[in-house]
């Protein structure tokens, strides 16, 4: 991220993933993180939807929560730990984080992320 010039200054939102085999279990922990929500922690997203990377013998459910924060080492090893640990409970596992940087020719374009 420091080679892309990121500008570690200030918060940003910051989407973590995890991969489950049932949808049952990713259910339930977004509704863990839908609640933290409704609790005004600073959550700004919670979405699942088919993760098919690697054909059908991989079919899964990722788990995307976004969270606003700043990109330090212990913020993201934190919170990161945390997800592991209840994706874990849950029949899942961690599967990384990302953080939008914004792309200086299309400054209107929301697709692009950083690991």
């Amino acid at each position: 991220m420091a080679d892309a010039d990121f500008d570690f200054n200030g918060e940003y939102v910051v989407d973590f993933f995890a991969l489950f085999h049932k949808e049952q279990d990713a259910d339930q922990v977004a509704e863990l993180f839908l609640k933290r929500i409704d609790n005004d922690e600073p959550f700004v997203k919670v979405e699942s939807r088919k993760y098919e990377h690697g054909g059908d013998a991989s079919i899964a459910i990722e788990l995307q929560v976004s969270k606003v924060m700043e990109v330090t080492y212990n913020n993201i090893s934190e919170f990161e730990l945390e997800y592991k640990r209840i994706a874990e409970k849950h029949g899942g596992y961690s599967d990384g984080w990302g953080v939008f940087m914004g792309d200086e020719e299309e400054p209107e374009e929301e697709d692009s992320y950083t690991e």
